[in-house]
């Protein structure tokens, strides 16, 4: 893999912004940066969308929403969070599984944080193997889930971890091969060159190219939810046939993790499907080219960040939606979608793709 483009990185962009920051060594600009990201962008965004899926709920039940804490209820994720954070265990019995679980599922929430591309000015992690980072990402956060089961040492906890293993492993195949149908398309996997092969118009963005590049992108979209148990396609985390499954167990701080740890993983895969599919970051009316010109870098890294992130928050909502009014499949019928329906559309995406990208370099 080849190293990161200075011009690219946003260690380069933090040291060069002032002096105060290029005094400072690169491996503490590193760990501020991934402090900021996460603190900054990653826990509000939690916030928003578990207050936008509580109302889109409440609408779609036509009842009311969260309306006590705060004005409009725009506070109850907070309330939800300090709630959770003041239940203790009711037993200090130390179990070695747990605490297994408990660092795996840390080091995924934030180790991955730097494989996460914000903006053209916020990649940290930009090499020939960027785009498959995020399949790591999610297969070490189902091995999170995983061994939670595994520690319960109760059956509903080991079937429970099982069925998280076969079905990310069922999501995994399809979502790498949607994976290779946008490298092909931009001709490498780094994620400049992705962003890089997209305008703000959308009929360039890689979705909406050509029509087996939209089955890729559906097929990577639909694979991620699999991989991730992500509703509708959250049947190995279902609670009603298994007796509790692998969070049957968890209260307080713990159950506030594994949230947090779900959010996470649905919100970097939909960073990730709009950064290769939608047009990642690329600000309409050439409004960054002239930014840059007048010297505003950091605004233009906010307004790319933001744009970014409002296009995520769209494609989440969708997702929410879609699963809102799907009924949950059981574990078996999602592997069986996942391996005989996504799988040949991916695999059919990617003759495709090969082919009509091929087409222009035949005499």
């Amino acid at each position: 893999m080849s190293a990161l483009p200075p011009e690219n990185s946003w260690i380069a962009f933090l040291a060069n912004s002032s002096d105060l920051a290029a005094a400072l060594p690169t491996w503490l600009l590193a760990a501020l940066g991934l402090v900021f990201i996460y603190g900054a962008i990653i826990l509000p965004s939690g916030a928003i969308m578990s207050y936008l899926d509580r109302k889109l709920s409440a609408d779609f039940q036509a009842r009311v929403g969260p309306n006590r804490a705060g004005p409009a209820g725009m506070l109850q994720p907070l309330a939800d969070l300090l709630k959770l954070l003041q239940k203790e265990a009711s037993s200090a019995e130390w179990n070695w599984r747990e605490a297994l679980w408990l660092g795996v599922h840390t080091m995924a929430l934030y180790s991955t944080v730097a494989v996460i591309p914000l903006s053209s000015s916020a990649l940290l992690v930009n090499t020939d193997m960027s785009a498959f980072l995020p399949l790591w990402a999610a297969l070490v956060l189902a091995l999170g889930t995983m061994l939670l089961g595994f520690s319960q040492g109760s059956v509903p906890g080991w079937f429970g971890g099982v069925r998280v293993a076969a079905q990310a492993l069922a999501g995994a195949f399809p979502a790498l091969i949607a994976v290779i149908c946008a490298g092909i398309h931009a001709g490498e996997f780094r994620w400049s060159t992705l962003a890089g092969a997209q305008t703000a118009s959308p009929l360039t963005w890689t979705a909406l190219c050509d029509p087996f590049q939209f089955i890729a992108f559906v097929v990577f979209v639909l694979g991620g939810l699999v991989m991730l148990a992500v509703p509708p396609m959250d049947a190995a985390l279902s609670t009603q046939d298994i007796h509790g499954g692998v969070s049957s167990h968890l209260f307080g701080r713990r159950l506030s993790l594994f949230r947090l740890g779900r959010f996470y993983g649905f919100f970097l895969w939909s960073v990730i499907a709009v950064v290769i599919f939608l047009g990642a970051w690329t600000l309409p009316f050439g409004l960054a080219e002239l930014l840059r010109e007048q010297g505003r870098l950091w605004l233009v890294l906010a307004l790319e960040v933001g744009w970014l992130l409002a296009k995520t928050f769209v494609l989440m909502l969708l997702v929410i939606s879609f699963a809102r009014v799907s009924p949950r499949g059981r574990v078996d019928q999602v592997t069986d979608f996942s391996w005989k329906v996504l799988s040949p559309f991916a695999l059919l995406a990617l003759i495709g793709t090969a082919l009509w990208s091929g087409w222009g370099y035949l005499p």
